[in-house]
Parts: C-alpha cells; structure tokens; sequence
C-alpha cells in the first residue's frame, strides 16, 4: 500500500507530491498487426523500478508516439500494475477525454479500488484543431470532476505530441477553478518549447499550490534549478534511466547544478539518439527493446535504430555516466544488449 495517499496530496501538493514519476513503458509480448501486454514481465518491471527507488509510477502512458491502447486494454494495464509489490511506491494513471464517461468511469474507479492515488487528463484527441482554451478546458473537466467524486487526487496533463492540443495556463486555470477542479494536485508539461510552457505554468500565480511536473526530459535540469520544490519531473526515459535520475535528482537536492546539468547531458544523449524529428518526443519504444521487454504495440524497432542508442551510450565521455546508463538499461538483465550493458555498467568499464 502506498504511504502517498490521495488525501495526503490534496492536503498538500507543493510539500507530498513525489519528485520523481517513471512514466512506465508497456512490456509486451505477441505478434502484429497487435501485440498485447505481457502481464508477468509488466509486474516484474514495475517491481524493479520500486526496488532500484522510484518514488511513483505512472501507468498507461507509453505507447510510442500516440496512447493507443483500447479502453479494454487500459483496464487489462491499470489491474495489472496493481498486482505489482511496491512498497511505498505512489501509483498514478492517465485517462483520455475521448474515451467517454462511461468508459472513464470504469476505470476511475478501478483506480479507486486499487490503490492508485494520482489520476491524470490531457487533452482529448477528439478537439478540433481549432478549439480554444475554454474548449479545451470544458474537454476535460467532466473527467477531472469523475476523479474527484471518486476521491482521488487529480492531475492535469499538456502533451500536444498525442494530444494534438496543448493544454495552455488559461486552460489550466479554467479546469482548477471549474468542478472537481480543487483535487487537482499536480500539471505536467510535455512540451518541446520550455519558456512557452513549463515556465508559463511556473509563472501562474493562479497554480502556485500546485506541483509543476516537467515532463520533457531535455528541461529537466532547468526546471529544477529554476522552480526548487516547486518542480516534480514525470518521465519516460526514466524507464531506461532510473539510476541516473537518481543520481540526478540527489545532486539536486543538495544543490549541486553542475553535476545536474552534466549527467542531464548523458541522458540528452541518449534522447536524441532516439529523435527522428528534433521537435518531436524521442521514441522510447528502442530503449523498451534494448531493455528487453518487447516490441511497440503495432510496429516494430529496428535493429539500426536501436544500434543509435547504444553507440550514443557508448560515446559518452563520463564514465560513471555510462555504468548507470548501462546498468539502467539492463534493468531486466534479459534484453539483447545485455552481456554489452553488463560490462559497461561494472566499476572497471572503460
């Protein structure tokens, strides 16, 4: 049972919401034209990440450049997770508006039952691209209010990469002032620009009670120089990366921003690496692969592209940066790099 509970983040967000979320990948398993999730390797991952010292887990987010998942296999994921042993371990799930309410109020309240403390809304993919920020708003509030019912702490999401839509301060204050909208906890911003987004959100003095969670992983050294305890980080690459946002977030802690920033260029490494299109989120689907735990939902990685990765790893001039990326990415010991990662990762790798 996790000791964050939902009551403990709406008493206080800014002092009890965690520093770090792993936004979680999907292990998988099967063949296309749809692979399925692979419960056993889901439970085992996620236990990992708990035992390597992750704080939260966010659940139903990562399925390459789009949430595919159908509303049936959200279910099948958010249960799932559930049975993983975590400790203290905070759990968190993202819905999408355009599900429905009737879809999203199974799953709201499976959340409830299971011990999830955290909901999270991003815009729905069913806006028009010219809706506007009351739009946008109205979009997601009856999913903020179900979360609220439900009595959860909810969470507000800006990922236009998925969405197609940003998700704009306006927006945000629209939703916190609307109803349901004082369980909102937290805003996570997955955003390319910084200045237009994360330090947007910073400035409001309309969400200064609330966590900003920095979500596109290149800002995250800025956004915790920047916003102190103000600022939370949810993270992708942190399912390939959890040992060194550790080491990250300690030399934060103690106000070391020049190791900050150093070990953040390791992990922009291996972002980029991973980025088709430099305005785009980098694929993690090559850094699910390389960890061994299956294929994207409908297509599949290459070798080449996964290859990208590795040399990026292997190119990296700090040492201990490599052996933490490299123990990180052999999380699960069993992926096809790993007599590779194995060795890099040991204290005498060069």
């Amino acid at each position: 049972m996790t000791s964050i509970t939902a009551q403990s983040l709406l008493s206080n967000p800014l002092a009890n919401y965690p520093q770090a979320t792993v936004a979680c990948f999907d292990p998988t398993t099967g063949d296309l034209p749809r692979r399925r999730l692979d419960d056993y390797l889901c439970v085992s991952f996620l236990e990992r990440l708990s035992g390597a010292g992750a704080a939260a887990l966010l659940i139903a987010a990562s399925t390459g450049h789009g949430h595919l998942r159908t509303t049936k296999e959200m279910m099948q994921w958010t249960r799932v997770a559930a049975k993983a042993k975590l400790g203290s371990t905070m759990l968190s799930l993202l819905l999408r508006p355009e599900d429905g309410e009737a879809a999203n109020r199974e799953l709201v309240a499976a959340a409830a039952e299971l011990g999830y403390s955290v909901v999270f809304v991003r815009p729905g993919r069913d806006l028009p691209a010219t809706a506007g920020d009351e739009q946008v708003a109205a979009n997601m509030q009856p999913l903020v209010r179900l979360i609220a019912e439900a009595g959860l702490a909810a969470g507000l999401y800006t990922i236009p990469d998925v969405s197609g839509l940003p998700m704009s301060t306006a927006a945000a204050e629209q939703v916190c002032a609307g109803i349901g909208g004082d369980s909102v906890v937290a805003i996570k911003v997955t955003e390319a620009n910084y200045d237009t987004s994360t330090a947007r959100f910073l400035a409001s003095n309309k969400l200064a009670h609330l966590k900003i969670v920095q979500g596109w992983d290149p800002h995250m050294a800025r956004a915790l120089e920047e916003g102190g305890k103000r600022v939370g980080v949810t993270s992708g690459p942190m399912s390939f990366a959890v040992y060194q946002y550790l080491h990250m977030f300690a030399a934060a802690s103690r106000g070391d921003y020049s190791e900050l920033h150093a070990s953040q260029q390791a992990v922009s490494a291996l972002f980029s690496a991973m980025q088709d299109d430099p305005r785009k989120f980098a694929d993690l689907q090559r850094a699910k692969w390389i960890m061994g735990l299956g294929q994207p939902l409908t297509g599949t990685v290459e070798p080449a592209t996964a290859s990208r990765v590795i040399a990026a790893l292997e190119s990296l001039p700090r040492t201990a940066d490599r052996q933490r990326l490299s123990r990180s990415l052999d999380l699960m010991q069993t992926g096809p790099y790993h007599d590779l990662l194995s060795r890099l990762s040991q204290p005498t790798a060069a």
